[in-house]
């Protein structure tokens, strides 16, 4: 895995100035009042003023965020997972506000990438930044997506990955757990063992950049799924997308274009991708097309499943994918 582009340490605050900290936590998930409440002692200890913001369904984190920000808060802390990200990161990145990730979601794909790989680093980190000592920090740009669906087009953000077919069917497929099942890895599990056997979709796909005939945007062709990345292990620890990096200023794009309907043939397909991949060599099977880009129209003929950051977004017809130009200051271990 390619490492992240790192930005030169951020000076750290002084305790004497009544730092202001805003803090959004999404309590989906018993993990993050437990972080809370040990962020909390930390920022008593040391006399840090703080406010909280809590996400609900009706109110993602929007206009939770700008309000912290509005109050003054000079850093925000983020307790969840990808999507409680993906939904402030536009707001965040505008103000050029320094954020700092308490993963408590069940993917969490970004903090995994940048080496936040539990609450406890995370909340280490978050002792070290505000007790005075110098941590790194890493640029993560903040991209569009433009999502075509029967009630119209409407933009979205996303920060590390999209997809729309049969990824995204993966994590459609968790809304058939009960409830208290969906939010954890048994849910992702169950929703990708039934997207494997997803029908295949027609697509075109036109990137402006890429004149292979492929992908030109004048022919069709039949996918099981078309990703955009910006990192190497979206779905666990196999590495699926080689040169995806999350501080990088183009995409890496992948287009599965499955061989065959049939239940055993699938199979087969699928058990040699995923050997190929956790050897290292995505790009090995003549299923799995890649290519790097800034920008990617994807139009399909009837409509599908569209995720960004594992938010399902909706059918669509047309999806138009386009890498940030505005960027998140994310914290990161040393």
């Amino acid at each position: 895995m390619t490492a992240p582009r790192l930005s030169p340490p951020l000076t750290p605050p002084s305790l004497e100035a009544a730092m202001k900290v805003g803090i959004l936590a999404n309590p989906k998930h018993a993990r993050t009042m437990r972080a809370y409440a040990r962020l909390v002692e930390i920022l008593n200890r040391d006399r840090i003023t703080y406010r909280s913001a809590t996400t609900t369904q009706h109110w993602p984190g929007t206009e939770q965020t700008s309000r912290l920000l509005d109050w003054g808060a000079e850093l925000i802390v983020v307790l969840g997972g990808d999507g409680t990200l993906r939904v402030c990161a536009p707001v965040l990145a505008a103000a050029q506000m320094p954020v700092l990730i308490i993963p408590t979601g069940t993917a969490n794909v970004l903090a995994r990438h940048l080496g936040i790989r539990s609450t406890a680093s995370a909340l280490g980190l978050a002792e070290a930044h505000l007790g005075s000592q110098p941590v790194l920090s890493c640029d993560v740009p903040v991209n569009e997506a433009d999502c075509f669906t029967a009630t119209g087009p409407r933009r979205e953000h996303f920060v590390s990955l999209a997809g729309v077919g049969g990824d995204a069917r993966a994590i459609s497929g968790r809304t058939q757990l009960p409830a208290a099942l969906r939010l954890g890895i048994l849910g992702y599990a169950y929703g990708a063992s039934q997207a494997l056997f997803a029908p295949l979709l027609k697509a075109r796909l036109d990137d402006p950049h890429v004149a292979s005939p492929q992908f030109d945007g004048t022919t069709g062709t039949e996918v099981w799924s078309v990703m955009a990345s910006k990192t190497a292990r979206p779905a666990g620890p196999i590495p699926v997308f080689a040169h995806a990096e999350v501080g990088a200023g183009e995409f890496e794009f992948l287009a599965v274009e499955l061989r065959t309907t049939q239940a055993g043939g699938r199979l087969c397909e699928w058990a040699q991708i995923g050997w190929d991949c956790a050897n290292r060599r995505p790009t090995a099977h003549s299923s799995m097309h890649y290519w790097r880009g800034t920008e990617l129209s994807i139009s399909v003929e009837a409509p599908a499943p569209v995720q960004l950051d594992g938010d399902l977004i909706g059918d669509c017809r047309r999806l138009d994918l386009r890498a940030g130009t505005t960027a998140l200051t994310v914290l990161t271990p040393n």
